[in-house]
């Protein structure tokens, strides 16, 4: 399990280095005491400063055949079973975030040429609008 975790923060790291100045992109830190096992990499994108929407990265991805995902979309509170018991206004921040998020492939045995393909595409979309 050690081994895969391992492998799983060298994808992180990886998309980390190549994304990290990339304006209008966030992504999670690691907080001090604790141990991340590198589930996923969400990204948030800031349409204003990044150029470009989330749906606009997850379709340009998706042309190319690469797997992203619109994490906590739609908002829970959102759901059809949940009218009127439940006010998306009243949760503005997870609403916005939830516009906004997009988990980017992530796995123990993605190859660094893929995530150099996935970070070009991402970066390049940016350039398009």
């Amino acid at each position: 399990m050690d081994e895969e975790i391992q492998k799983r923060k060298r994808v992180v790291e990886q998309y980390k280095s190549i994304l990290g100045g990339t304006k209008g992109l966030r992504y999670n830190t690691i907080q001090p005491d604790v141990k991340s096992n590198y589930a996923y990499f969400p990204i948030i994108i800031d349409e204003k400063e990044f150029g470009a929407t989330r749906n606009d990265v997850f379709e340009a991805l998706a042309e190319e055949g690469i797997g992203a995902r619109k994490y906590f979309y739609p908002l829970t509170n959102t759901f059809d079973c949940f009218q009127g018991k439940y006010d998306p206004a009243k949760t503005p921040i997870a609403l916005h975030i939830s516009k906004r998020v997009l988990t980017l492939p992530l796995y123990a045995d993605l190859e660094e040429k893929e995530v150099d393909r996935i970070c070009r595409c991402v970066i390049a979309v940016s350039g398009r609008n």
